[in-house]
């Protein structure tokens, strides 16, 4: 078997690791990204151990990125000669910078490189990424989700220069998420981890962490949620495994069906995972019995069916809801989905879905 497999050349997970950033940072002017929750911490913690630096801060990345907005953040670092690019936040404020880091010596617009017209060459920047939720695992990969507002289209931006220098995965900065935010991230996660064990191109050592994630987070997740520190600490772990394992076995039907539907009707993309999950999980158990049986296991349960029910129960604990009435999903928005799901993560899926399969899988969800 062969694989490569692109990570971060320094991933520190600890409790207030944060504190080492000063200290690996390049001289030069710094950009942060960031969501506006996170600017007040950075502006308190960290301005004070920056004071001789130039340091901007950019809230201008919104929770589903768009590329206009990383258009807008990128021409601003072009104008300010950034040496390095720290994305401080959750996935999308970590995408953002991604996509900054990565294009900011680079020609054309962020939408010449997300359709393919060019291709960027090696960073030239210093990244960092400090994530703020334990779900999307973004910190660890090199790719960036974004959205083109004009036509609704949602897919990954890749280059391996997204891959961040230093990935700092501090519990301390997911401990103060509200209970719906860890709850969907960590359903995103949650889904990272089982769909890139049961997928195509998983390898022994990409199944090694994703089991490994798998169990932590469904074992601690409800406790995570309502703020327990080592539940925090074990699903913000699960999380960054998820993503390392990720990024070399890819995902499946509820990321590839997910990222339409939830660019289409807006839905948070843990939510959009959380409530697909379930119903993917049994279209696809006929095929992958085995690997399901192999993670209940793990996870203290005695079978992958009794697995897939006790994540439906998880998900009604928490709030995630089972479809998305309240979204307005209609039948007209089917065919949009249809045309727009076939991505890498429908092509690693176990078992091949035709439109007429994603359809009644949408049915449900009415």
């Amino acid at each position: 078997m062969n694989f490569e497999i692109n990570l971060p050349e320094k991933i520190h997970f600890a409790r207030q690791c944060r504190f080492t950033l000063p200290g690996i940072l390049p001289a030069g002017n710094l950009l942060f990204i960031c969501g506006k929750h996170a600017k007040k911490r950075i502006q308190e913690e960290m301005l004070p151990l920056l004071a001789d630096r130039k340091v901007i801060i950019s809230t201008g990345v919104s929770g589903e990125p768009l590329l206009s907005e990383v258009e807008e953040v990128l021409s601003l670092a072009r104008k300010e000669n950034i040496s390095a690019v720290i994305g401080w936040g959750g996935g999308s404020a970590m995408d953002g910078a991604k996509a900054v880091a990565a294009l900011l010596h680079e020609s054309g617009s962020v939408a010449d490189y997300f359709y393919g017209k060019l291709s960027a060459g090696e960073r030239k920047v210093f990244f960092a990424a400090l994530p703020t939720t334990a779900g999307t695992g973004a910190e660890v990969t090199a790719n960036a989700v974004l959205t083109d507002s004009s036509n609704g289209i949602k897919q990954s931006l890749r280059t391996p220069g997204m891959a961040p220098d230093a990935a700092l995965v501090d519990p301390e900065l997911v401990e103060e998420c509200p209970f719906s935010v860890m709850a969907a991230s960590g359903f995103d996660a949650l889904t990272q981890a089982i769909e890139g064990f049961i997928s195509r191109k998983a390898t022994t050592l990409t199944k090694s962490f994703a089991r490994s994630a798998a169990r932590d987070i469904f074992l601690n997740l409800e406790a995570a949620c309502n703020h327990e520190m080592q539940a925090v600490d074990a699903v913000t772990q699960g999380s960054l495994n998820a993503g390392i394992g990720l990024s070399k076995s890819g995902l499946g039907a509820v990321h590839g069906i997910g990222h339409p539907l939830g660019s289409l009707l807006h839905i948070p993309h843990g939510v959009c995972c959380g409530t697909l999950l379930v119903e993917v999980l049994r279209f696809n158990a006929p095929v992958v019995q085995t690997e399901l049986d192999e993670l209940a296991h793990c996870c203290g349960e005695v079978n992958g069916n009794a697995l897939i029910e006790k994540i439906a129960d998880l998900r009604q604990k928490l709030g995630v809801p089972a479809d998305f009435k309240q979204y307005h999903l209609e039948r007209k928005h089917f065919d949009f989905i249809v045309r727009n799901c076939r991505s890498g993560s429908m092509k690693s899926n176990p078992r091949d879905m035709s439109d007429g399969e994603v359809i009644q899988l949408l049915e449900k969800m009415l």
